[in-house]
């Protein structure tokens, strides 16, 4: 007689622990700008002087001194520089958030105004002036004007001074 041998499988229990992990995405981002230009050493921390003021002269509102010309030049900007962006940081004036506020002076009704040379093109705390880069000379130059300006028609006698800080940023 054959035997046969018979082969039970045991059913295997078995256990099998996933872990599961969340995928995760990152996702980096940056600029790359353009190498900076130099500042000229004669425009960098220039003092723009306006000639005395008569307060009495300055009884309505938007009356204005002279115009003082003056500017920002920067050179040594390498040839992939192509424009230079310059952001206007002050106190805006409480009383025309456009003007700058006499911040450091004891004159009051009085504030600063600040335009490009042409008169075309007012610039306010926080505002941007571009220009571009001469590819020739690879300098940049802010041809600008300030003056002083009445929001109010109100002014007290006092000194009149402010700063404005600039910050550049280069394309």
């Amino acid at each position: 007689m054959a035997h046969q041998k018979r082969y039970k499988l045991l059913p295997a229990l078995s256990c099998i622990w996933i872990a599961t992990a969340s995928a995760a995405d990152i996702q980096l981002s940056g600029t790359v700008v353009a190498s900076a230009c130099t500042i000229d050493t004669g425009t960098r921390d220039q003092t723009v002087m306006f000639k005395q003021a008569i307060a009495a002269n300055y009884d309505k509102v938007g009356d204005t001194s002279e115009w003082q010309d003056f500017e920002l030049t920067l050179s040594g900007c390498p040839a992939s520089t192509t424009q230079v962006i310059a952001l206007f940081s002050g106190d805006a004036d409480d009383d025309d958030i456009t003007k700058f506020a006499n911040t450091q002076g004891s004159a009051s009704g009085m504030a600063l105004q600040i335009m490009t040379r042409d008169h075309l093109t007012e610039i306010s705390p926080a505002d941007e002036l571009a220009v571009n880069v001469d590819i020739d000379s690879h300098r940049a130059t802010f041809p600008l004007s300030a003056r002083m300006y009445t929001p109010t028609g109100n002014v007290t006698a006092g000194e009149f001074n402010t700063t404005v800080q600039l910050t550049f940023t280069y394309q």
